[in-house]
């Protein structure tokens, strides 16, 4: 019978404290800061390893960037998020073989191709646990993109506009054990021509549209990029009790 009690004790007070355990915690973030560091990899009719006799791509194949983003928690669980960023990648491809994500220009006459994009976008976003210190999201957004070419890349194009989408999904965990800082891990592709697709001269227009003078079939830019990035989370408060 003893034995019984303090058995029925035991398990009492265990679940009690599983039951603070859970219901000491923080509140979802309500604004998330964050900047990331980007590795890109072209895609669709962008990637072109033999850029210099295939004349229906645009000789991507590795890129490097950086982007800063918000995202904006709404209701009260704060499950669903719009975001905001803009990113700067560059895009540098070359005739020799070249370490991913750090192809540089050359200097020794080989020819090479070499662009820069800056992207904005606005989407929605959904987070699963957001109040937890690992978090996962998926999302999806319109993107706006300003593409350029420097003037001795093998291919090279006037500066064009054009807008397109992206769907991306991610990984945080919170560094601190007030949930203020943390780190994320995440993928993001973007299809950056869908509207605005024109042709016109070559070497003069990007010639991303199905109609003639070009290829005569959409071209599409596509990017597929590995993100490592740092959060700062704002309005996070400790709160007993589960939401």
């Amino acid at each position: 019978m003893k034995r019984t009690i303090i058995l029925f004790f035991v398990l009492m007070v265990s679940v009690f404290v599983i039951q603070e355990s859970k219901a000491q915690g923080f509140t979802p973030p309500k604004i998330i800061y964050g900047i990331s560091l980007d590795g890109n990899f072209a895609t669709n009719d962008a990637h072109g390893t033999n850029f210099t006799t295939d004349p229906n791509v645009y000789g991507m194949i590795w890129g490097r960037g950086v982007s800063a983003y918000t995202k904006f928690g709404l209701g009260i669980r704060k499950n669903h998020r719009i975001t905001l960023s803009a990113t700067y990648n560059k895009m540098i491809n070359r005739e020799a073989a070249s370490i991913p994500f750090f192809v540089f220009v050359p200097d020794n006459g080989e020819k090479y191709t070499n662009y820069t994009i800056m992207s904005g976008a606005l989407g929605y976003e959904y987070a699963f646990n957001p109040r937890c210190k690992s978090k996962q999201f998926i999302g999806f957004g319109v993107t706006f993109n300003y593409l350029t070419s420097d003037d001795q890349s093998f291919i090279k194009f006037d500066p064009a506009f054009r807008m397109g989408a992206q769907i991306t999904t991610g990984y945080e965990f919170c560094l601190d054990k007030n949930f203020k800082y943390g780190l994320s891990i995440g993928l993001k592709y973007n299809l950056q021509n869908i509207l605005g697709k024109s042709n016109g001269t070559p070497n003069i227009d990007l010639n991303d549209g199905p109609d003639s003078p070009g290829p005569s079939f959409w071209r599409r830019i596509g990017v597929l990029s590995i993100n490592l990035g740092f959060n700062f989370y704002t309005g996070v408060e400790p709160y007993r009790g589960v939401k």
